[in-house]
């Protein structure tokens, strides 16, 4: 099949460091194309790729001058003029920016299918109610409930994937901290990780971006509980500093303050072998299971049960990754919603 992928321009797809998106729409991307379909990724020119890029600007938006979170929007409407002039050129089009292409994807006279990555907010709700009737994907059950499930047009929902055998997994480490990656921020819970690890009195490893909206929170909440020897911040960290982190942690603590949809570090923790310490909220459950993981409603729970992550099994933890989060499934799945779209098309063309 000849299939566009419409990746957003804020990281390089894949992301140097954070970016959980792009680093989905990179991993299906390359699956794709190993399987013999011919794939376009409309992206930023710094992506890296087997596939025919379009390099909608020059850098990410993160790492450009022109990058401020203002002309976001208008970056991203220059990537849909170019699919706009180009959709005679492929049998479906996979939308990962989520609503601003909406009114876009209904013009094109070829299927299209939008990943919701993201937590639908109450100002865009109008907009998807408007579309609806255009084909969706949750990536996860929890966000399907939780984001207009009665109105929305959901074809299936899709667990974001990983490469597990990029994820090491040594079972005999030495491991001898907990560790928190991800946003500094409210919502991912920063402040509440580096309550459990002192209440614990462990130390805790922190990686993660900070992004430029939740800099005063950062400032105000988290910079003051930074000690540099229990409580550490690594800063960013890419993949194979990821893996170093991973490698000596006791635990993965994921307190987090939102309904996430899904938690792709979660998937990363088991790939490893490492359990995570988690608040039981939007896809947790789904991601983990008891035998993978200490999952709590409350940081009291959390603190109070850490005693339990010694009988998991670090090995389960890892099959659950390959046997539920590969890429390869992720790409099966994928796979079968766009031959079924496409057939749809066929279908519908041959009776008008």
């Amino acid at each position: 099949m000849r299939i566009a992928q419409l990746a957003p321009l804020i990281e390089s797809v894949p992301p140097a460091t954070y970016g959980g998106i792009e680093l989905v729409v990179s991993l299906l991307t390359e699956e794709l194309v190993r399987r013999g379909h011919e794939v376009t990724l409309f992206a930023s020119g710094d992506s890296t790729t087997d596939a025919r890029l379009i390099p909608v600007v020059d850098k990410s938006l993160r790492n450009s001058e022109g990058g401020r979170v203002h002309l976001w929007h208008a970056f991203d409407y220059k990537s849909l003029i170019m699919l706009e002039s180009m959709c005679d050129q492929f049998d479906v089009v996979h939308n990962h920016m989520g609503w601003e292409a909406l009114p876009f994807l209904e013009e094109l006279p070829v299927p299209v299918l939008s990943t919701n990555h993201n937590i639908i907010e109450e100002s865009v709700s109008p907009i998807y109610w408007h579309y609806r009737r255009l084909p969706f994907v949750a990536i996860s059950d929890s966000y399907r409930q939780r984001n207009l499930p009665d109105i929305l047009n959901y074809v299936d929902t899709i667990y974001n994937g990983i490469d597990t055998g990029r994820y090491e997994f040594d079972e005999q480490a030495n491991r001898t901290y907990l560790c928190f990656l991800g946003r500094l921020c409210i919502d991912k819970g920063i402040v509440e990780a580096i309550q459990i690890a002192r209440r614990l009195n462990l130390p805790l490893k922190i990686a993660g971006k900070i992004d430029a909206a939740d800099r005063a929170y950062f400032d105000r909440q988290v910079q003051h509980l930074l000690d540099g020897k229990q409580i550490e911040y690594v800063g960013e960290v890419d993949h194979a500093g990821k893996i170093e982190l991973f490698r000596n942690a006791i635990a993965v603590v994921y307190p987090i303050n939102f309904d996430e949809p899904f938690g792709l570090v979660m998937a990363e923790a088991l790939a490893c072998g490492v359990p995570p310490l988690a608040l039981n909220r939007g896809a947790v459950r789904e991601v983990l299971d008891d035998e993978t993981a200490v999952i709590g409603d409350s940081v009291d729970e959390l603190v109070e049960r850490f005693g339990e992550i010694q009988r998991i099994s670090r090995r389960q933890c890892r099959l659950r990754a390959q046997a539920r989060f590969s890429k390869e499934l992720m790409a099966d799945k994928y796979e079968s919603v766009f031959e079924e779209l496409s057939l749809r098309n066929r279908v519908e063309a041959m009776s008008s």
